[in-house]
């Protein structure tokens, strides 16, 4: 009850990377869950981690296919788009995403993750209000500011057999 859908302080966001990864969409993403109360771990294709765009060091809690999405609250995809060839040869990833839209999470994305989102068999006009781009550090904030709800349940009709 001491952590109801009024904020997210307390959960726990799941944050794909890979190499080449926006290094400051990252920092804003991690300075705004910081400020909220909440946690993040990294999941990376390598569980020694990536290399963020700046030359910087990621390192990973979470490999990939050691990482599925169920054990987050809410996910956010930073893939670089050079490494987005080899993110979708891992069904890992595919369904790390299918399993976290199946189950209603607010999912944050860059633009590079959206062939991702073809993969996992969620089409563009299947985006909801929990569907969202973090294109930019002010689009990060509002991305978590936003997750204070914690699920998109009104996806639940559309992803679950009649």
């Amino acid at each position: 009850m001491e952590n109801g859908p009024e904020r997210f302080e307390g959960r726990k966001l799941g944050i794909l990377v890979t190499d080449g990864s926006d290094a400051g969409i990252l920092k804003a993403l991690k300075a705004a869950l910081d400020k909220a109360g909440a946690t993040f771990e990294i999941i990376a294709p390598k569980v020694t981690g990536a290399k963020a765009s700046d030359g910087s060091w990621i390192d990973a809690d979470q490999m990939i296919d050691g990482g599925p999405s169920v054990l987050y609250d809410a996910v956010a995809l930073l893939p670089a788009a050079d490494a987005m060839g080899d993110l979708l040869l891992e069904s890992s990833a595919r369904d790390f995403l299918a399993d976290a839209f199946a189950h209603c999470k607010f999912i944050g994305y860059v633009d590079a993750a959206l062939p991702l989102f073809e993969k996992a068999g969620i089409a563009s006009d299947d985006f909801d209000e929990g569907c969202i781009s973090i294109a930019s550090a002010k689009a990060a904030k509002s991305f978590v500011d936003g997750l204070a709800k914690l699920r998109v349940w009104e996806r639940e009709p559309h992803v679950k057999m009649p």
